[in-house]
């Protein structure tokens, strides 16, 4: 495959995060990958844990979240870079700063900040609107000041002017897809938070013909805690396997009969395509998913996803076992997963080629 453009010969490029984890999706497997052959990258994260690789310089950015941040923000702004990727929102204002000293930075939204910050159980609830309000004030500086790519379409109405969307997509390669007869039990891939539905993931599995359920991703102590007092009064058998990367998660994804994606009606939900979607399809596993709207527009005639109305356990229950009960909705979800892949495939070239415009 052509790699598009060239980042320019030597190009050293900066890739910033103090918040998201070291293996984040978007950031390592997919922007860091993208780039890496076409320039120098560094990457800054919270750890280098397994992120190394050949190729990749990684800083490692110690002690806890305000200290990083500082330091963080100290490397936007000496400037030792040709072009920088910051994807934080603690890193806006170091981001806006370098756009007014004349850097080269580009802000890359991965969720609705404003929408996000009435969420955020850190902040103090009587301080969330003053939150949203000073987020949303750094988003309209940075509108002006730096170049700005965005996650999902609908993030557009964020800002006066037209930035470019590279959606969230696919990055799979040749992974093959389990043979329906050979699956069996639950399957959540992605964070372990009760907004993404976990809760109502174990009490509808309790109902379910399935009794079996694998989360594959993070879970913090207290949600970990709270679904195993749960699994243990609903006779669940939850399995947790911590986050695993892609090339261990799609497999173990894949030998399940059912994957779940329950995210409550939020507004950072409602109007973003949550990628675990189309990695379930990709793999060609049967989907019972919240019926949001960007998630039905954009998936709502695809075959092997049966919809239901945000934490209505009931409905999820009687997903799961009419999919484990119809081999129908496993041979159609096998049968279009090649498309699934071919059409949402991560958009490296347009990457590249817009960081070598820059």
């Amino acid at each position: 495959m052509n790699p598009g453009p060239p980042a320019g010969p030597g190009r050293r490029v900066l890739v910033v995060s103090s918040v998201h984890p070291p293996d984040d999706p978007r950031i390592r497997a997919k922007l860091v990958e993208t780039l890496a052959p076409v320039a120098a990258v560094r990457y800054a994260t919270t750890a280098p844990g397994p992120v190394a690789a050949d190729g990749i310089e990684i800083v490692a950015l110690e002690g806890r979240r305000l200290r990083r941040s500082v330091t963080a923000s100290w490397l936007i702004l000496r400037g030792d870079y040709d072009v920088a990727s910051v994807h934080d929102p603690e890193l806006l204002p170091a981001a806006v700063l370098a756009g007014l000293l004349r850097r080269r930075v580009v802000f890359d939204l991965h969720e609705n900040l404003p929408a996000t910050m009435g969420q955020k159980r850190r902040i103090p609830r009587p301080l969330r609107g003053l939150a949203t309000w000073v987020v949303t004030g750094l988003l309209r500086l940075a509108d002006r000041l730096l170049p700005i790519t965005l996650a999902e379409e609908s993030y557009r109405s964020l800002f006066a002017r037209e930035h470019p969307v590279f959606p969230n997509f696919l990055v799979i390669g040749d992974v093959p897809i389990t043979d329906p007869a050979e699956r069996s039990g639950v399957v959540y891939l992605g964070d372990v938070t009760e907004e993404r539905g976990l809760l109502d993931a174990v009490a509808a599995v309790g109902r379910s013909q399935a009794r079996q359920l694998t989360l594959i991703g993070r879970a913090g102590a207290p949600v970990r805690d709270c679904i195993s007092a749960m699994a243990w009064q609903h006779g669940v058998e939850v399995t947790f396997t911590g986050f695993l990367p892609p090339a261990e998660a799609l497999p173990l994804m894949g030998r399940h009969a059912v994957a779940l994606s329950l995210l409550h009606d939020l507004p950072n939900y409602r109007e973003s395509l949550p990628t675990k979607l189309l990695e379930y399809l990709a793999m060609g596993v049967p989907v019972v998913a919240s019926d949001l709207p960007a998630s039905r527009r954009v998936l709502g005639e695809v075959a092997g996803v049966v919809w239901v109305p945000p934490g209505d356990r009931q409905a999820v229950a009687a997903a799961v076992d009419r999919v484990i009960t119809d081999p129908d909705i496993a041979a159609a979800a096998v049968s279009q997963a090649p498309r699934i892949r071919d059409r949402y495939r991560w958009p490296a070239e347009q990457v590249r080629r817009f960081y070598a415009e820059i």
